[in-house]
């Protein structure tokens, strides 16, 4: 993919995305047009359609696309960045109902679909800046700092996958746990067979490498530290039916 070039003049009304018109990418601002060239990355563009439809939008408003160097400047930039470019945009997002999607929740989706610069810009949680950065990722919340936070913004913003289901309609599987054990025996097979695991699961560990893989134990062999584990995780209620 490419930066696209478009006149301001020419082809202000033109789509340069699915639901993004030249105008609303246009380096403008404090009442002046600061440039006739409007850079647009197709990648950013492409990525911005995808965040869009995963949030099911009704719409989204742009408050920076591209910015030239002095506009950059002026704004608080170094003249330089990824707007200048044409490779960022900043903006706030609406569900069906018109109601602004918080700055959290498009954050991580964004985060899902891979965006290279994300961050909260706006103290009420509803502008975020996107952007196709490579390599060295950019994950902020400018009202905090101007360098990157995280490296989750799920953990980060304590958002879970069941709130952001409420906006891509995406089935988040809801685990299911076998019985707590109340007992005292660390032996495994004496644990299973008291908390309601089939005993297929129960006196050979081959058999119970799916039940191993569903509670987090990769290469299971049997050895007495990944019984322990499962045990320990019966014990605390948690371990997850197969």
């Amino acid at each position: 993919m490419a930066v696209k070039k478009y006149s301001y003049k020419k082809q202000s009304r033109a789509l340069c995305s699915k639901y993004t018109s030249v105008y609303e990418m246009a380096s403008t601002g404090q009442g002046r047009l600061y440039s006739d060239t409007v850079l647009v990355d197709e990648e950013l563009m492409d990525m911005v359609d995808m965040l869009f439809e995963r949030l099911n939008c009704r719409k989204y408003l742009i408050s920076s696309g591209y910015r030239t160097s002095e506009h950059d400047k002026i704004v608080g930039g170094n003249g330089k960045g990824y707007h200048t470019k044409g490779q960022a945009v900043d903006a706030c997002f609406y569900d069906k109902q018109n109601n602004p999607i918080p700055a959290q929740i498009v954050c991580c989706v964004a985060q899902d679909l891979g965006f290279g610069g994300i961050a909260n810009i706006s103290k009420n949680y509803r502008y975020v800046h996107l952007d196709t950065r490579k390599g060295i990722k950019y994950f902020g919340d400018e009202t905090k700092s101007l360098n990157t936070v995280t490296d989750n913004f799920y953990e980060y913003f304590n958002i879970t996958k069941n709130q952001v289901a409420k906006y891509t309609g995406e089935v988040v599987e809801v685990p299911q746990y076998y019985n707590k054990y109340n007992g005292t025996s660390n032996k495994l097979d004496t644990v299973l067979s008291q908390i309601g695991v089939p005993s297929d699961y129960i006196g050979n560990w081959k058999k119970r490498n799916p039940l191993a893989l569903r509670n987090g134990i990769n290469y299971y062999i049997g050895s007495s530290s990944q019984n322990l584990k499962l045990v320990s995780l019966a014990k605390q209620g948690a371990l997850r039916r197969v």
